[in-house]
């Protein structure tokens, strides 16, 4: 059977841009994708991204001196990405807003319009303040508080709404159906359902809020602007239309919201507000990048936006030599794409929704589904590029849906699996492609037989139990190289990828072959999965990345965290990843941080020959304390004792390490009737504490008869007069693993 290849996992570098919208894009760290083409690319080639999902991984290429041909379907993408690329100063910005500030409506100035629309009254002097926003309860009239600075007095924070408060809203709510059917008016012609999804989706437009939205969108259309300062003036707009729904949960929550389902307690901003704070947000970057529109090419490097389908431009036939793929691949997402819809049709007409109103006609979008969109751009962009050439493709986010979607909608658009680096659930998963003939050979497979070895594969190179989605990826991964998905989408049906799905549930429910660890609810994801029978398999990865931090510390004088991470990445590839708390941990256990300087060094009294002569003094105190306890001691580590008493009978394993590696000796059988002992140094305890946690078949072996046992706690018990079975029995956990040990223990001494 194939096996896919294993890729050193990239961190990513600095800090990632808060560009606009960012909530509603792919998230992932910063510096990835140009490490990524610095390894594959030539300098100065051109890369192709075929999604143009993430504006941040777009400018990163650039910035790094590529040339990006960037396909975005999206106009609210690509005008981000446009205006970005800029990287237009704040005072240009306020000079546009100071422009839309000064017109006219009736006898007012705008701004002083729009502001009185917020104004309340400070609860403390009575002075009139514009709120900063009001707080509502979902399905309720009315707000039932709000938010405001008073500068007259100091007051400042949340309070209760007044009666006046709620009659400021009776005008808007008379004139709302008027602005509901404008705003409609300015959408393409939709099919009945998408009108009817359409009418629901405006419901997430408060009736003050879209009043302010279409006059601020009707005094922009009178005006007359310069190109560059209307694009300007866009880009406000566009951020005001995204601070005034309904989808702003009240408190700190600033996620994904992943349906149009308004939050049981919700923000209404103050627009004219939020116009002034996204200023900062559209001005993040201070060097310019060359944008050009296809089919113009920027000189050098930069970006040339083909604002369209990956389909249409593969139709044009570009004569430009694309060197490689690079793209971040973005999850399913319902709301950002309607409301671009909408935005998109208020600020730019009708016209420029054309292409994107198709997602107004659907309700659910499905996983299935979404790998036929991704093999839309994906499948196009592999036969834009030579054969053999590289794709790096990152799936942000991931969870199993979005995992399998990702491989089929790769597999059936002529892109062949190279290799993978997975971390964990909060990190994205790093896959590599090659473009391949779109005439490949397709064989049957054998479905159970792949998944089952994929699965036995992983946990027995990893060592320890692992979380569902670690394991899923491996499934499609192996499935991606052993050709198990069709060459093309339209091969890729429903019931194919069902009766694949099917499969992987019949092994994860296979008793006989894995069992389940820590779940706490029926759904795959919950808890850990491991090996029935998990005899050979490797030591567990927790010990094997502590043992080569420890020889990196050996190695160097010092070492900054990030070094050590990197490193251990490229000696641990593909599922075996550390984790970054895994490998701070290690650290903390062994070295020093220097704060200054950044950089860990080990300490004295844990270099190697150092804890070279503490073991051999253990192991001279057990031989001796064994005589004194009446014991006799056979074996060098683990050392035996037993009892000449009973028949020769073993009492007490004792095995000791200057390590907190455990997963070996705890895989060994040993008699039910016979106490463990694993001796270590205290520098160790957190790290131990730690391996428990983080692995709960450590946790059950450790259950039953095993001991924790310092060495300075041996030292003190071999320094006793008074030394006897009885007491030794007593003090053997007197002195436990952490301070949560000791307060449980306590209870019973």
């Amino acid at each position: 059977m194939n096996e896919p290849g294993f890729l050193t996992y990239l961190e990513g570098e600095g800090i990632a841009l808060e560009v606009p919208f960012n909530r509603y894009l792919p998230q992932h760290p910063a510096g990835v994708v140009r490490k990524w083409l610095a390894q594959h690319a030539s300098p100065g080639s051109w890369v192709l991204e075929p999604i143009g999902a993430s504006p941040a991984a777009i400018l990163e290429m650039a910035e790094a001196g590529y040339k990006v041909l960037v396909a975005a379907n999206n106009p609210v993408v690509a005008f981000e990405l446009q205006i970005l690329a800029q990287a237009p100063v704040k005072t240009e910005f306020q000079s546009v807003l100071r422009e839309l500030s000064v017109q006219k409506k009736g006898d007012e100035r705008l701004q002083g319009h729009i502001q009185n629309l917020y104004l309340t009254r400070c609860t403390t002097c009575g002075r009139e303040v514009a709120a900063d926003y009001f707080l509502w309860r979902k399905s309720e009239e009315t707000p039932y508080a709000k938010y405001y600075r008073c500068t007259a007095c100091g007051d400042e924070g949340e309070h209760l709404i007044s009666e006046t408060d709620i009659e400021r809203l009776a005008p808007y709510k008379r004139s709302d159906p008027l602005h509901r059917a404008r705003a409609l008016e300015k959408i393409p012609e939709l099919t009945r359902a998408a009108r009817a999804n359409l009418e629901e989706l405006l419901k997430v437009y408060a009736p003050r809020s879209l009043y302010v939205l279409f006059t601020l969108i009707n005094k922009i259309e009178g005006m007359s602007l310069s190109p560059a300062r209307r694009e300007l003036m866009d880009a406000l707009l566009l951020s005001a239309l995204e601070a005034g729904h309904s989808l702003w949960p009240a408190g700190d929550g600033n996620e994904r919201p992943r349906v149009f389902n308004i939050p049981s307690e919700y923000v209404e901003h103050n627009l004219w507000l939020a116009l002034e704070k996204c200023i900062d947000a559209w001005c993040i970057r201070e060097k310019s990048i060359s944008v050009t529109r296809w089919p113009d090419l920027p000189e050098g490097g930069g970006i040339c936006l083909y604002q369209g389908r990956m389909r249409d431009l593969l139709q044009q036939k570009p004569a430009i030599s694309l060197e490689s793929v690079c793209c971040v691949l973005p999850r399913p997402n319902q709301v950002f794409w309607s409301l671009s819809t909408l935005w998109c049709s208020w600020v730019w007409g009708k016209e420029t929704a054309a292409n994107f109103k198709n997602v107004l006609e659907r309700q659910r979008f499905d996983w299935y589904w979404h790998a036929n969109a991704l093999n839309s751009a994906l499948a196009p962009a592999a036969r834009m590029i030579k054969l053999g050439s590289p794709a790096f493709c990152l799936i942000p986010e991931p969870v199993p849906g979005f995992v399998a979607a990702a491989f089929e909608a790769c597999c059936s658009g002529n892109l062949q699996l190279t290799g993978l680096a997975y971390k964990d659930e909060q990190h994205p998963i790093q896959t590599e492609w090659s473009a391949q003939p779109a005439n490949r050979e397709v064989k049957k497979v054998n479905l159970h037989k792949i998944i089952r070895e994929a699965i036995h594969s992983s946990l027995m190179h990893i060592g320890e139990p692992c979380r569902y989605l670690q394991l899923y990826t491996a499934v499609m991964a192996s499935l991606s190289v052993n050709e198990a998905f069709p060459v093309s989408i339209q091969q890729m049906t429903y019931d194919l990828v069902t009766n694949i799905h099917e499969e992987i549930l019949k092994v994860f429910a296979d008793r006989k072959f894995l069992r389940r660890m820590d779940a706490t609810t029926q759904d795959l994801v919950s808890g850990f999965w491991w090996l029935v029978q998990p005899e050979g398999c490797q030591a567990s990865l927790a010990d094997r990345v502590e043992k080569e931090v420890v020889n990196l510390l050996q190695e160097e004088s010092e070492i900054s965290t990030a070094d050590v991470q990197q490193e251990m990445n490229s000696r641990f590839t593909g599922y075996l990843t550390p984790p970054a708390e895994l490998v701070e941990v290690c650290l903390q256990s062994y070295a020093e941080l220097d704060k200054a300087a950044r950089k860990w060094r080990i300490r004295e009294s844990e270099k190697y020959d150092s804890r070279q002569q503490d073991m051999a003094d253990i192991q001279l105190q057990l031989l001796s304390l064994a005589g004194r306890l009446s014991l006799a001691a056979d074996g060098d580590n683990p050392i035996d004792w037993i009892d000449p008493k009973t028949d020769g009978s073993l009492v007490y394993r004792l095995f000791f390490t200057s390590s907190a590696g455990m997963s070996r000796w705890l895989a060994a059988e040993t008699d039910d009737n016979v106490e463990c002992v694993f001796l270590f140094p205290g520098s160790r305890s957190g790290l131990i504490r730690y391996k428990l946690d983080r692995d709960p078949w450590l946790r059950e072996r450790v259950t039953q008869r095993w001991h924790f046992l310092k060495f300075r706690t041996l030292r003190e018990l071999s320094s006793r007069k008074d030394i006897s079975r009885d007491l030794w029995d007593l003090l053997i956990d007197s002195d436990p693993i952490s301070q949560e040990d000791a307060t449980q223990l306590s209870m019973f001494l």
